[in-house]
């Protein structure tokens, strides 16, 4: 059993490996695809990026252990592809290397691995991770309307308010208003819903024009406003975008698994759950 990075010349094989254990719900990773031109897609932008690393175990000649680390040196954080291994002493290993390499310049650590993946669950009980919340991904395919439906995306007068609306549905999350703001383009839209008393719900969408994939990443209703229909009225709205207007052939989104409200939302929308997943989360600075 031997150690080594992940590198120009093992990236085919390393794709291979993850592409038949992610497939798998007992292994699956959430920060990484099921295809393998997607995975090698996804290994070859980690090994051009100087910030990041990847580690792997060969025995017999075989790839037996993958651990990626997708490092924020900035922020300090990262995510974990992985581990993708069998046994416990591969596990340890690469987790040891990664560590390792990165010690003094990451504080905090992600897991985002499938409700079956009882390894995932295994590793992050032993090291410390702690679990954070459950997510449930969705997919809606297709769509049958061909009805109008008037699209009106966040005016530049109300971004004050929306990156206060913004943060304060979702205090520490993974794009503050302010970031998501610095995203908008023709590709990552928000939609906003308003009235006299200024704007009342939001929603932040991406697109993947090389994959024809739409993905719902932000719904946000001022508190006072809910309950009034402005959640679904954004949704019909950005995946009539999605679909009639970029040509998306599906739209993904992710929520939390305990968010009933939500979950009836987007399957009364036609949304089918995909899969479930558990967020873990390691300060090693504590």
């Amino acid at each position: 059993m031997k150690a080594g990075n992940l590198n120009h010349a093992n990236l085919v094989q390393a794709s291979e490996f993850i592409a038949r254990l992610n497939s798998l719900p007992q292994c699956h990773i959430g920060y990484l695809g099921t295809s393998q031109d997607d995975i090698l897609h996804s290994l070859e932008e980690m090994n051009s990026d100087a910030e990041s690393a990847a580690f792997i175990v060969w025995e017999d000649g075989a790839i037996a252990g993958f651990l990626g680390v997708d490092a924020d040196l900035n922020k300090g954080t990262a995510e974990l592809w992985g581990p993708f291994v069998q046994e416990n002493e591969i596990m340890r290993l690469l987790w040891e290397k990664a560590l390792h390499y990165f010690e003094g310049n990451l504080h905090s650590y992600f897991l985002f691995a499938d409700t079956a993946n009882h390894t995932a669950a295994e590793f992050a009980s032993r090291n410390g991770f702690k679990l954070q919340s459950a997510h449930t991904f969705m997919e809606l395919k297709g769509y049958p309307s061909i009805d109008l439906i008037d699209v009106s995306l966040l005016p530049p007068r109300c971004h004050s308010e929306f990156i206060h609306l913004h943060d304060t549905v979702f205090p520490h999350t993974y794009y503050s208003g302010k970031e998501i703001i610095g995203r908008v383009n023709d590709d990552h839209k928000v939609y906003a819903s308003g009235d006299a008393d200024g704007l009342n719900g939001y929603l932040y969408a991406e697109y993947n024009r090389e994959e024809k994939e739409g993905s719902i990443e932000f719904i946000g209703v001022n508190s006072s406003k809910r309950n009034k229909g402005i959640g679904r009225k954004l949704l019909d709205m950005a995946v009539h975008d999605l679909f009639v207007n970029a040509g998306a052939a599906s739209i993904k989104l992710c929520v939390g698994t305990t968010n009933e409200k939500a979950l009836f939302l987007y399957k009364k929308a036609g949304f089918k759950v995909e899969r479930a997943l558990s967020f873990y989360k390691l300060n090693i600075w504590e």
